[in-house]
């Protein structure tokens, strides 16, 4: 009876030793973030940039992201903008995050800023951001 618990104790530590790690997997999710002012009708843009994220999905194109990884994008980039002397009350930062690919990145970057141009915005590249994870 002992041997037959010790085997299966063996067994069970081998099972989390080899298969938890491979579950705690961290992915390179591709991102960018969104700043825009109704008032000032101005967007700055971030280009994209690559953000460890779990690699649960929910879709062909995107990586689950989670809340607080969501928080630290927005909060470095409103840091950035008061940084440049923005002020940061009349904005609305939005992080846009865990694509699967740089390719379906740069779409939907190319359609959003297609989308803020059509509604009379300028656009503002803030290329000089850098996300640090």
């Amino acid at each position: 009876m002992k041997k037959t618990c010790l085997k299966l104790i063996l067994v069970m530590v081998l099972v989390v030793v080899f298969s938890a790690p491979s579950c705690w997997a961290k992915e390179k999710g591709y991102c960018y973030i969104v700043g825009y002012s109704m008032q000032e009708k101005t967007a700055y843009i971030t280009p994209v940039f690559i953000a460890e994220v779990s690699g649960a999905t929910y879709s062909e194109e995107e990586f689950v992201a989670d809340v607080v990884l969501i928080r630290k994008m927005e909060n470095q980039f409103q840091n950035y903008l008061a940084g440049q002397g923005i002020n940061t009350v009349d904005f609305v930062v939005s992080a846009r995050v865990a694509y699967r690919s740089q390719a379906i990145a740069g779409i939907r970057l190319a359609d959003e800023k297609k989308d803020f141009t059509g509604r009379g915005y300028t656009i503002k590249d803030a290329d000089k951001f850098i996300f640090k994870n």
